[in-house]
């Protein structure tokens, strides 16, 4: 639908006028135009200013601009003029008056067999144009369907593909409707050819028919497995229609009809015209359309398109635009409660361990564990001061452990209260600051001793309204490329806008900064140890590579190559450096983890394996790496923790847990006595079984306790939990109103639970009802665990929404 200008966005792109803003993506922000000459309304799409500056963009993004002019059909959206040398490179099309099929779906149901033929037969001769002109579109999938009065128009052939996308190839479950790809997809972007196409927009006629993706969900390792041996669900597909769709979702390409053959047997019982209901939605644009047209002017902030044609409201006065970096003035802190015994509620919700989950599954588990103790470190429990800083994963072996003492505290440190302006997403604390990065890819720091506010740090050069997100086929998207933070002393450790910058811890100015690669999933991070700053150079996973830069100055040192240029889409992954130890780097690469030597990158180990059975983390606890191997076959999924001897990462048997407890779970913490796994799900998706913290021997496999959390349920309020943490031989974790506690004894019988409420904490929420179809997983719009970060004895709970609690880390009285 259409929006409001914002106060800094143009209004004239080339030839085009700006009347209203359509909404913003990967790429960029989309607007729509006018050339005023009688040609109609155009969709005028930006690209980012980082975007363009990406080697080699601006020309194939030229290329791209003359190879899509010689396409034309009477199905599609043609590219009406682009200008890939302007400051801003940008495209028009036509615009189309109407809604995607994704939200036509959402809005008014599956369709019935004769609209998914007149469907159908638009779209296949919109394809038979495309594959006319030599090209392959890659990318046919409900968004990218519009449905208009007159039928369906396919967008987004080739153009301006986002090289910061990423695809979300994790152990976790897929996100919003599952990828619209075929077995060509997935062996490789190299492999793809016209008939790609056809499997796809069968995948997306069972979508129209059904409300659902053929493939069903699931892990998207064990989607991607069905995907590539073609085993599709056509059960609900209206009869008439399954033979052809068959057809169309064979393994072979060479089987599979051509575009025009589609075209003509889908043809035949067509419908004329679409449901009322999909009718009233295409109506409704063409109105918005109308009332947007009939102004002097661009539709303005503080209007909607009826006020606006109305007149109904005064014109907002217009203010000036904040820049990107701000000093704010501290905020008020309040002291927290001491801790009190209780009865912790039945934590139903997924409880988001999954951040550990989301360590481990959401893009792969790069869990941008933050540094050495001591370069080199020994494993004593109470240092005298804080170098490296901890982030939700624990301390620099990524093993969900803190090495630091319950003595240990940042100078003049009390209990108190904050907020971070931001959504957070990624936090890290050391001894002089707590940074936060917020879904907007911007950061925000407080006074890890006050909770007062520091300073506030952003790349962006681009608004993007929705920030982080992941598309309804997978691909991560997150404002600016933003990594999570690291901490390391009084530097900040941040990639954002292509660049890896150190910041001052205490003012947050730029001390150094180099040209380094984007996100490549919502866990990456910088890493350091040894004095070096390891971070990933390659925008995507494909080509990924591994650099090692000065800590003091910045300067590039070492780079290594982890995957090649034509990467299969089941081996995509976030390739950011996981953890390290005793001189040794460990990380993943396009075969499975890798231990790089970190003075120059020499390869120490390796641990292959196949497409089917994979290994997303590395949680060390010397003389182990530990690692929870997937494996996915026609059965499920089924996880083992497995032991790898450091650096070699040779095999050295596994844990011995039972299954009930494995299944479904994420490995989330080791120590020297227990491990610590999660049963739970990702936190954007409702729970399929009975969260639980499941605690036992690290040795040999013994179930100590098992924690039950509140299942999330999208028709209650959701009561979303952290990840568990070990400090000071104490598991933590919290939930939207408290922090539980549970003294391990050094792997003997463990204490009771303990619960310290905090005073003030949000408490259970009801998750926002947005267009997932249309947008997919927007992260500020979910309900998104706290994050825990125990310095020692000082315990920082971040909490969704912004609010931030300091609070003691529980004593053994209290456990």
């Amino acid at each position: 639908m259409l929006s409001p200008l914002r106060e800094d966005s143009p209004r004239r792109i080339g030839p085009y006028a700006i009347r209203a803003r359509l909404g913003a993506g990967g790429m960029g922000e989309v607007f729509l135009g006018d050339r005023g000459d009688g040609s109609g309304p155009a969709a005028v799409k930006t690209v980012r200013r980082d975007v363009a500056r990406d080697p080699g963009f601006r020309s194939r993004f030229r290329r791209e601009i003359t190879v899509a002019r010689s396409v034309t059909g009477p199905r599609l959206a043609p590219l009406l003029d682009g200008d890939a040398d302007a400051e801003v490179p940008w495209l028009a099309t036509e615009y189309v008056a109407g809604p995607t099929l994704s939200a036509a779906v959402r809005g008014a149901g599956a369709m019935d067999e004769a609209e998914v033929r007149m469907l159908g037969t638009g779209l296949a001769r919109a394809l038979a144009a495309v594959h006319a002109a030599g090209i392959v579109h890659r990318d046919v999938k409900p968004g990218n369907v519009m449905l208009a009065a007159d039928g369906p128009r396919l967008i987004d052939f080739g153009i301006a593909r986002d090289p910061g996308g990423t695809p979300l190839t994790t152990t976790s479950r897929m996100v919003g409707s599952p990828a619209f790809m075929s077995p060509e997809h997935v062996a490789g972007s190299g492999r793809v050819v016209p008939a790609s196409d056809l499997f796809c927009l069968a995948s997306v006629l069972c979508f129209a028919a059904t409300g659902r993706d053929p493939f069903g969900d699931g892990p998207v390792a064990a989607v991607l497995y069905r995907v590539k041996y073609v085993e599709a669900d056509l059960t609900e597909v209206p009869e008439g229609l399954r033979a052809v769709l068959e057809e169309c979702l064979t393994a072979d390409p060479a089987a599979r009809p051509t575009a025009a053959a589609l075209a003509d047997r889908l043809a035949r019982g067509a419908a004329d015209e679409w449901p009322a209901a999909v009718a009233g939605q295409i109506a409704e644009y063409q109105r918005e359309l109308a009332r947007v047209g009939a102004l002097d002017g661009p539709l303005l902030p503080g209007y909607t398109p009826t006020e606006a044609a109305t007149g109904s409201r005064e014109a907002p006065r217009h203010r000036t635009v904040a820049t990107d970096f701000v000093l704010r003035p501290p905020q008020e802190h309040t002291p927290a409660p001491a801790p009190e015994p209780a009865t912790p509620p039945r934590s139903r919700r997924r409880r988001n361990l999954l951040a550990a989950l989301v360590a481990l599954v959401l893009l792969g588990g790069a869990t941008g564990a933050l540094l050495a103790l001591r370069e080199g470190g020994d494993d004593r429990k109470e240092p005298a001061t804080v170098l490296a800083g901890i982030d939700a994963q624990g301390g620099r072996e990524g093993a969900g452990t803190v090495p630091y003492g319950r003595d240990v505290h940042p100078a003049g440190w009390h209990t108190w209260q904050g907020k971070v302006t931001g959504q957070p997403l990624g936090c890290a604390a050391g001894r002089d600051v707590l940074v936060c990065r917020t879904t907007a890819g911007s950061y925000e720091a407080l006074s890890p001793s006050d909770g007062k506010k520091m300073w506030d740090y952003s790349a962006r050069l681009d608004a993007d309204e929705v920030g982080a997100r992941i598309s309804p086929t997978g691909q991560v998207f997150m404002p600016s490329g933003s990594t999570r933070p690291a901490v390391y002393g009084d530097q900040v450790l941040l990639a954002t806008g292509d660049r890896i910058v150190s910041l001052d811890s205490r003012t947050g100015e730029p001390r150094w900064e180099t040209r380094a690669g984007s996100t490549h999933g919502f866990q990456s991070a910088p890493l350091v140890a040894d004095g070096l700053v390891f971070a990933d150079i390659g925008p995507t996973p494909e080509g990924a590579r591994v650099a090692a830069f000065d800590l003091a100055t910045g300067k590039e040192r070492w780079r290594k190559p982890l995957v090649g240029d034509d990467l299969a889409k089941a081996d995509e992954y976030d390739f950011w450096p996981l953890t390290t130890r005793d001189g040794v780097l460990y990380l993943r690469g396009q075969d499975g983890l890798r231990a790089l030597r970190t003075k120059d990158g020499a390869e120490l180990g390796r641990r292959k394996e196949g497409q089917d059975s994979r290994c997303y983390d590395a949680l060390i606890r010397a003389p182990h790496v530990y690692c929870a191997a997937y494996t996915y076959s026609d059965d499920g999924q089924h996880m083992a923790v497995q032991r790898l001897r450091t650096p070699s990462l040779a095999s050295d048997g596994e844990i011995p847990l039972p299954d009930a407890v494995t299944d479904d779970a994420a490995l989330a913490a080791v120590d020297d006595h227990v491990v610590v796994l999660v049963r739970t799900g990702l936190p954007w998706a409702e729970d399929a079984i009975d969260p639980e913290i499941v605690l036992a021997g690290r040795d040999d496999g013994r179930i100590l306790a098992r924690y039950p959390l509140d299942r999330r349920s999208f028709s209650e309020r959701i009561n979303a939990v952290s990840p568990p943490v070990i400090v000071a031989d104490t598991l933590v974790w919290a939930d939207s109103t408290s922090l539980y506690s549970v003294a391990l004894h050094e792997g003997a019988e463990p204490g009771p639970l303990r619960r310290t409420a905090l005073k003030g904490a949000p408490g259970p929420e009801t998750r926002k009802d947005y267009d997932t179809l249309q947008w997919g997983v927007v992260l500020s719009d979910e309900v998104l665990p706290p994050e825990v970060l125990p310095l020692g004895g000082a315990v920082y709970v971040i909490q969704h929404g912004g609010k931030v609690f300091s609070v003691p880390l529980p004593g053994a009285s209290a456990s």
